[in-house]
């Protein structure tokens, strides 16, 4: 008997072990569940927002590359598409305006649009200068969701700064900003040298003129902390900011900036480091 009663005690354990695994299991199971289904919604919010303001037809009639944008080195590209810039600026603000008063009309705090071909980038880039880190975990209905949208940082003014500073997640399936990653392969840049960023203000063309892996810092940091320049207005800030980028970009991609350049930083996080990010340095070429 005293056998039997011993089993029996020791089964009691057991027991609680597997109920609590099933709960751990089943629990799991939910969140997987939630995570899938807030992404489709979510899928299904961008696509709608993109068919109601960027028909093919406006983003092919907008959209022309010139030849030699395959390389990410080119000189030719760069000259190529001053020239158009100064022909186009005026049109492509009256094309962009219609555009954004339909986004802003889905949601008020859409400031401008980013894509970039061969990877998943396509989406609106949301700012809100009281709470910048609104969309860090919400979607276009302003809903928990874990990937967000791309935002700019609430100093970036597209009227005023010579630098618009955007944050995006990195997510493991390969939305929000995980295409980014691709920039770390050189070849991938010199096929995807263009990143399109448009605001209410007019359609622009930005050419990656580096890319690089920060951190974030400590405040006491004396380290160069690029996410500190979303405000750049004067010349010394300009080319601080470009020199520093220059010294730690992982390749040579042939472009640089000087200050009448607009630029554009995209960053997101990057696990090299604790806290680590990569950033992806661009300047408007049209």
């Amino acid at each position: 008997m005293d056998g039997f009663q011993n089993k029996g005690k020791m089964s009691q354990p057991r027991g609680k072990l597997l109920l609590l695994f099933l709960i751990i299991f089943a629990a799991c199971t939910v969140w997987l569940i939630a995570y899938h289904v807030s992404a489709a919604e979510n899928e299904a919010q961008m696509t709608a927002l993109q068919k109601a303001a960027f028909s093919s037809q406006q983003a092919s009639s907008s959209r022309e590359i010139p030849s030699g944008s395959s390389a990410c080195n080119s000189a030719t590209l760069s000259s190529k598409v001053s020239k158009a810039s100064k022909a186009s600026t005026a049109s492509s603000s009256v094309r962009a305006q219609p555009r954004f008063k339909k986004l802003q009309e889905q949601n008020s705090d859409i400031e401008a649009w980013i894509q970039i071909e061969g990877t998943k980038v396509n989406y609106p880039v949301m700012q809100t200068p009281k709470n910048p880190e609104f969309y860090l975990h919400r979607n276009l209905k302003k809903q928990e969701e874990s990937r967000g949208l791309p935002f700019l940082d609430a100093k970036s003014t597209l009227k005023k700064s010579r630098n618009y500073l955007v944050y995006g997640h990195n997510m493991k399936d390969g939305t929000a900003f995980a295409g980014l990653l691709g920039y770390l392969n050189q070849n991938f840049c010199k096929e995807h040298p263009i990143i399109r960023f448009d605001t209410p203000y007019g359609m622009g063309d930005y050419r990656v003129i580096a890319v690089f892996r920060s951190r974030i810092y400590t405040t006491d940091s004396k380290a160069f902390k690029y996410y500190q320049y979303a405000d750049i207005e004067t010349q010394e800030a300009f080319n601080t900011y470009i020199t520093n980028v220059k010294k730690r970009e992982d390749y040579t991609t042939g472009m640089t900036a000087s200050y009448g350049d607009q630029l554009l930083t995209l960053s997101t996080c990057y696990k090299y480091v604790e806290d680590g990010r990569l950033v992806i340095v661009a300047k408007k070429v049209r």
